[in-house]
């Protein structure tokens, strides 16, 4: 039971380790058991075709093929099969780390039988705890780097604009050459011609180091997803902040040509957007506001910037928020709230007692700010020149 235990508990680990990674869009549990459960299946047709294909030859080219094309091919397309024909299809498969998700569990499926299957076998002449503790190490995991591999390229090939065939493709033939390199030196170790010019230990580093290159492979394809599902499903985690500087005042130009059009475009007409736009934000009016001591912050999703805000003190303990604006594609995943909760902590920490804003009484933008605790205090209509007006909202929110 001991032995059993031990055969099962690394699939079982990985399966653990590989769910808890995928943290920010998780798939439905019963998908993955059953991504799992068919894994294990595909050992079956595996078993056939190695038995029925295996080569009794000890030349080198017969070993190749064999780790190559009998064992790793046939084993790496069993669990493909249940990646590209069942898990793929899902619904709940809406991100490239699915494809490493399902593809780890239906490697850990394989491996875990294969284990038991394994640790049986060798109980029955004494060495059961032996290979049952190698193979925790290395077997299994090996497994799950190739599904790893494997799951990558079945991600990039859903998501990607084109050469999904292609990809898919290059998943199974880069899971095979892993798992047949680390086969082979494997393999070798039972060939006589080679053992009288490398020993054991020897061939084995060669499996090993066959190993760590496909758990290197697996890290960096991991991390590469991962980062991609965190922007998606939770970008804020990598928000961050820091001061604008009057070299970073190209930057913002840039970002509010981005940004102002496809906010104003159905609130104000095309010749006050321009104006306004020439008006606030041209290099020498956002030189000036800083220069006037108005605070400009420039906010990252990870390594890019995507909004910037402006704030600073118009009457004792009182702050405004002069500007806060985000690309559109990150409008409505919390930056905006974040922002905020931070600039309203600072304000606080300086002795201040409230923020307050003015939004156009046409922008939708009036709810989102009621939402986070701001109320409306007056209407406001301010002449900008030219003709133009800001029919605007003051609002605030009380920080204490």
């Amino acid at each position: 039971m001991n032995l059993i235990a031990l055969a099962i508990a690394p699939g079982l680990a990985i399966f653990l380790f590989i769910f808890h990674r995928d943290a920010y869009n998780r798939e439905p549990k019963l998908n993955l058991l059953l991504t799992f459960v068919l894994g294990a299946l595909s050992i079956l047709p595996a078993v056939f075709i190695e038995t029925a294909l295996s080569i009794n030859d000890n030349t080198i080219s017969a070993v190749a093929i064999q780790a190559f094309f009998v064992v790793a091919l046939t084993e790496e397309l069993c669990k493909f099969s249940v990646l590209r024909f069942y898990s793929y299809p899902k619904k709940s498969f809406d991100e490239p780390l699915d494809g490493i998700v399902y593809g780890v569990m239906a490697s850990m499926g394989f491996a875990t039988v294969e284990n038991i299957l394994y640790v049986n076998k060798y109980a029955s002449m004494g060495m059961g705890y032996q290979v049952a503790f190698m193979r925790m190490l290395l077997a299994v995991p090996a497994h799950a780097t190739f599904g790893i591999v494997m799951g990558y390229f079945a991600g990039k090939a859903k998501f990607g604009n084109k050469g999904s065939a292609g990809l898919l493709v290059t998943g199974i033939l880069a899971a095979t050459v892993l798992h047949g390199l680390y086969d082979f030196f494997l393999f070798l170790q039972g060939n006589p011609y080679v053992k009288d010019y490398l020993s054991d230990v020897l061939l084995f580093a060669g499996a090993v180091l066959s190993f760590f290159l496909a758990v290197r492979l697996s890290r960096r394809f991991i991390r590469q997803h991962r980062i991609l599902s965190q922007k998606t499903f939770a970008p804020i985690e990598q928000m961050h902040i820091r001061k604008a500087y009057p070299a970073d005042v190209r930057l913002i130009h840039g970002l509010a040509h981005k940004i102002w059009p496809a906010t104003y475009s159905s609130i104000l007409s095309i010749e006050q957007s321009n104006y306004m736009m020439e008006k606030m934000y041209s290099e020498e009016s956002l030189q000036r506001d800083m220069q006037e001591g108005k605070e400009y912050i420039l906010i990252y999703d990870g390594v890019e910037v995507v909004g910037f805000a402006s704030y600073g003190w118009t009457a004792p303990g009182v702050t405004k928020l002069h500007r806060i604006y985000f690309l559109p594609q990150v409008q409505g995943k919390g930056f905006g709230k974040q922002t905020i909760e931070r600039i309203s902590a600072a304000v606080v920490k300086a002795g201040g007692h409230s923020l307050q804003l003015n939004v156009n009484r046409h922008n939708p933008a009036k709810g989102f700010y009621e939402k986070i605790g701001f109320s409306i205090l007056h209407e406001e209509d301010i002449d900008i020149g030219n003709g133009f007006f800001m029919n605007d909202y003051v609002m605030e929110k009380k920080l204490v």
